[in-house]
């Protein structure tokens, strides 16, 4: 479906009924990466609303998109148009986990529960501290495909059921990524929210129940950077998984499955 806030127009989709949950993807993706892994969990008596954001996806309208700040702004303008004044819980990956805490921080008690993998904390590469990648093959695949670096490059857990899912959720979303509008937003230093440095101390006291997950291995967004929110006052809890990078989703789908599911059955209580 197709929606127009502030003259830009998203690509989303809606799928079930219940309570409110928005899904956000990570950079260079699209909604495919959250509809693929998230859909087979998923049970009655919740609506997921899956976005597009600018320059990914089907989202291709960027002309008024100028800095991430602007991404939040429309996000925020999209849930008030799709469900008002609900209460809501949100969901993101990545970059879409930057987004969530940016909500968390706009929108305050209207969120009533988040889960976020992988989130970006420090936008600029330059001040985060990653970690080292490394691969664990658990079956050798014979493959030629040029995508298959990037998996590696990506994944711990090297295996067929990894590779397929790579194939599936995260190729669809590269093939329409606007590589140079965003390119631009990241070499004229508007990639990081203009709050960004508040961000933190701001979720020192956040009272909503938000649950992040990491990987010690993950060597795009690492893990040490998010351990600054935690904070005896507020109500986040992160847990970080051995043998495991930024794809959690295969490289500990167990674990993944089984916090996201505390997730669902919280939600449901709502």
């Amino acid at each position: 479906m197709k929606i127009t806030i502030n003259n830009t127009q998203l690509n989303y989709e809606i799928v079930g009924t219940g309570f409110p949950v928005y899904f956000f993807h990570g950079m260079s993706q699209d909604s495919t990466s959250m509809i693929e892994n998230y859909e087979p969990l998923m049970t009655t008596g919740i609506k997921r609303i899956y976005l597009d954001l600018p320059g990914m996806g089907d989202s291709q309208d960027v002309s008024l998109i100028h800095n991430s700040d602007d991404v939040l702004k429309l996000v925020i303008k999209f849930i008030d148009q799709i469900t008002g004044d609900q209460k809501i819980a949100v969901c993101g990956h990545s970059y879409g986990g930057y987004i969530c805490l940016g909500l968390l921080d706009k929108l305050g008690s209207k969120i009533k529960s988040s889960f976020i993998t992988c989130p970006v904390i420090h936008a600029d590469k330059e001040n985060r501290d990653v970690s080292s990648h490394k691969n664990i093959f658990q079956e050798r695949l014979e493959t030629t495909d040029p995508n298959y670096q990037k998996f590696l490059d990506m994944n711990v857990l090297i295996n067929s059921m990894a590779w397929d899912n790579y194939n599936k959720s995260i190729i669809p979303g590269a093939k329409k990524y606007d590589l140079a509008f965003w390119n631009q937003i990241k070499a004229s230093h508007n990639y990081s929210f203009s709050f960004e440095k508040q961000l933190i101390a701001d979720l020192s006291s956040n009272k909503t129940d938000v649950t992040i997950l990491l990987g010690k291995n993950d060597q795009i967004v690492g893990y040490r950077d998010q351990l600054a929110l935690l904070n005896p006052a507020n109500e986040i809890q992160i847990t970080v998984l051995n043998d495991s990078g930024h794809n959690l989703f295969t490289d500990k789908p167990t674990d993944w499955h089984d916090q996201f599911e505390k997730f669902s059955k919280s939600i449901k209580k709502i």
